[in-house]
């Protein structure tokens, strides 16, 4: 079965071919609208709950395969699946089933905003959507198609058909695709493919491990535009061409993947030969990592890749791979390093001190200091594997390797965050606009080099954890404000210097991850109560802070990590007990006006309504709440109706408890069970209570007395 969905502005379009007469019934809705405009202004009403939204139309196709039949009640189980799954519980849905091809299919239209004026969210909804279908086609027996990760070539997306149509063109994804095949027909080495692709005008961007003996990574640039093998599918990934035999050694082969590197590393620092003209070369040591290939981005396939680009490409060797010195102390500063060509002249650092006075600047060798981006680079390449320079060590001349300061302040920062995963954000500079990434831990720590080179291009660096964690970042403080946090219990797990005298604070509230509700009231509370703000990024220490105001003498602050015992807040627990006592307080409220809104629309009559326990309670409810108001307390509301109930002999306590927890307003609390037992609690006793008892009793006599009288009328000799 295959699902295509697409978000959009109207509903009417939508509804317009969907309803369509030739082709289309509806066969599950929970709307009362009967044609294209009815539904399209019920729809409306909802939408006006949320008027900035842009996309709140979800419209989504299922079909099944040729041949492959189901009925009405088994599509409207589809349908109804597919809604749960995408998050769709409370919305406004309407779901047509369309004869118009040769393949079954309907057409689910849903309004991404509900009832209580919430969106859905459309977060990884692609991936979701597959795992949908694929339990769908397992438990109907249908036939299997295989997911988009599992493709061993990704398929022309619909605007690469029409492009192709419209201009006779193949995308670039599509050349790629056709000359990679062509390359590696009867191919047995890679080098021999890269020496094929090359010819053929594609260039091929490798990534390598454990210097060189492993290829882990593949991707393909033609004409400027870069993707990874993976968006090619996965016949083009570095273990995909390796199935179809073409072999990776190292002795034979790594001589081409180094001269991919080097040319790429070239191509990122712009004029290939400027470093041999200036007498200096970056330096070198293990084998980098292309840091677009480390993780999944949110930028897409295809992007124009300009000649000084330093995005999506492989670091030139030396990376900061290794790390030859223990992790930077509590207000120690990150050192830059001199271009001097004298190593003895070089003058240490200055720090940063813990309340950030001084901020801190690369250090100065033969006087010349590093301003532009290109010394700013060099500065901040990272160690040389095996690189040492002179040092005046107390016996003299003994050598020192030297540290990747930033390395060790990110390792320092990340060790305390202690999450998985992690969003790395890069605002660029000319745009504002921010590139993510989403990196393990490793992953993060092997694309320093690439983040190096996009903080000196004047990018400012960012970070956050990935999916759930119990992490709250509190923003602009100031260090009083730090001491009153660690006084109070909430000392931070990371206390990173964003600038002289300004502070971020990574409190970790639990070791247990935690509802985004409950991290932002978390966060929000912590930044009034200790005059901060609440953000969603945090800064990643080691890299400069590129924000003009903190300039100084023409240089930008490092970030810093200090104290980063990584630990749980102390007051964490009984914070975290009076947030959750607020959202089930605010649960419990919204959950109330749902109920009473439900209750004052409600048409309780009609044939049989008498014996409905549900319609029974809504005709009460409405009586009493005319006399009482909506304000009324409905736990006494509720006694009186549960009375009256179990009074007429139509209902049993179990009808009662239906109607009490199905209708009734009076939730104080939104816990699991809480409703339930309070509904069945309030029927038992109703239906126990003595003046109910009376009444059933006086009951049973009068007929009784009718019966009584019915055979004295009818005297001894009357047969019945």
């Amino acid at each position: 079965m295959i699902a295509k969905m697409v978000k959009g502005r109207g509903f009417r379009g939508a509804l317009e071919y969907d309803l369509t007469k030739e082709k289309g019934r509806v066969i599950d809705s929970n709307m009362a609208g009967q044609n294209p405009r009815e539904l399209a202004a019920e729809f409306g009403e909802i939408r006006k709950l949320r008027p900035n939204l842009g996309k709140a139309v979800m419209h989504v196709s299922l079909s099944a395969a040729p041949g492959e039949k189901l009925t009405d009640e088994q599509w409207r189980e589809v349908g109804q699946r597919y809604l749960r799954g995408m998050g769709f519980k409370d919305n406004q849905f309407v779901i047509t089933r369309h004869t118009d091809t040769e393949h079954e299919h309907i057409h689910i239209l849903a309004n991404r905003i509900t009832h209580a004026g919430e969106v859905v969210s459309d977060g990884q909804d692609y991936k979701r959507q597959e795992t949908i279908m694929r339990e769908i086609e397992r438990d109907y027996g249908l036939q299997r198609v295989a997911p988009s990760i599992e493709a061993e070539r990704k398929a022309p997306t619909k605007g690469e058909i029409e492009q192709h149509a419209r201009t006779g063109q193949p995308s670039a994804r599509q050349q790629l695709q056709q000359i990679c095949d062509a390359c590696a027909r009867d191919c047995r080495s890679f080098s021999e493919y890269q020496e094929r692709l090359e010819a053929a005008g594609v260039e091929v961007v490798p990534v390598a491990q454990l210097n060189g003996a492993k290829l882990s990574g593949l991707s393909y640039r033609l004409d400027g535009v870069t993707m990874k093998g993976s968006d090619l599918g996965k016949g083009y990934t570095a273990a995909g061409i390796q199935k179809r035999g073409i072999s990776y050694e190292q002795d034979r082969d790594f001589a081409a993947v180094r001269r991919s590197i080097e040319r790429d590393a070239a191509r990122a620092f712009g004029e290939p030969d400027r470093d041999s003209e200036a007498g200096q070369a970056p330096e070198r040591g293990g084998l980098g990592r292309d840091a677009g290939a480390a993780g999944p981005s949110n930028g897409g396939a295809g992007r124009r890749d300009p000649a000084d680009a330093g995005r999506d490409r492989p670091q030139e060797p030396g990376a900061g791979r290794d790390v030859h010195a223990p992790a930077i102390g509590v207000g120690e500063g990150l050192q830059g390093r001199g271009s001097c060509s004298e190593p003895s002249r070089r003058e240490p650092e200055p720090s940063r001190a813990a309340d950030g006075v001084e901020a801190l600047r690369p250090s100065r060798g033969n006087g010349v200091g590093y301003g532009g981006a290109r010394e700013r680079l060099l500065a901040l390449a990272g160690p040389a594997q095996g690189a040492e320079h002179a040092g005046r060590a107390s016996g003299g001349g003994v050598p020192e390797t030297r540290r990747d300061r930033s390395l060790e302040a990110i390792q320092r920062q990340v060790t305390a965050l202690d999450v998985p995963r992690f969003e790395v954000g890069i605002r660029e500079a000319k745009t504002g606009q921010m590139m993510n990434r989403e990196w393990s831990r490793a992953e993060l720590e092997q694309s320093a080099a690439w983040l190096k080179r996009m903080n000196a291009k004047g990018n400012d660096v960012y970070i956050r954890p990935a999916g759930e964690h119990g992490l709250v970042l509190v923003d602009d403080l100031k260090p009083q404000a730090l001491e009153r946090m660690k006084a109070e219990g909430f000392a931070p797990a990371a206390t990173i210097e964003t600038s002289p005298g300004n502070y971020q604070a990574w409190v970790k509230l639990s070791d247990k991850p935690l509802s985004a509700d409950v991290r932002r009231i978390a966060a929000q509370g912590l930044a009034k109560q200790y005059g901060g703000d609440s953000r969603h990024y945090g800064r990643l220490a080691g890299f400069t802070n590129q924000k003009p105001q903190h300039a100084r003498d023409g240089r930008q602050p490092y970030v810093l990590a200090h104290d980063c015992p990584g630990k749980a807040a102390r007051s964490a627990p009984s914070y975290l007990e009076r947030i959750e006592q607020h959202l089930d307080r605010a649960a419990a409220q919204q959950e109330r006006e749902k109920r009473l809104e439900a209750l004052e629309t409600a048409k309780p009559g009609g044939y049989g309504s008498q014996y409905d326990p549900v319609k029974e309670y809504q005709r009460q409810a409405q009586r009493l709440m005319q006399r009482y108001g909506k304000e009324a307390d409905f736990s006494r509301l509720d006694w009186m109706i549960a009375t009256d109930m179990a009074k007429s002999g139509r209902f049993t306590a179990q009808d009662i408890e239906k109607g009490i927890l199905e209708c009734s307003p009076h939730v104080e609390s939104r816990k699991a069970g809480h409703v339930e037992d309070y509904a069945r609690r309030t029927a038992a006793n109703a239906w126990a209570a003595p003046e109910v008892q009376a009444h059933r009793q006086e009951q049973e006599q009068e007929r009784e007395r009718q019966a009584q009288r019915s055979r004295d009328r009818d005297g001894p000799g009357m047969i019945r």
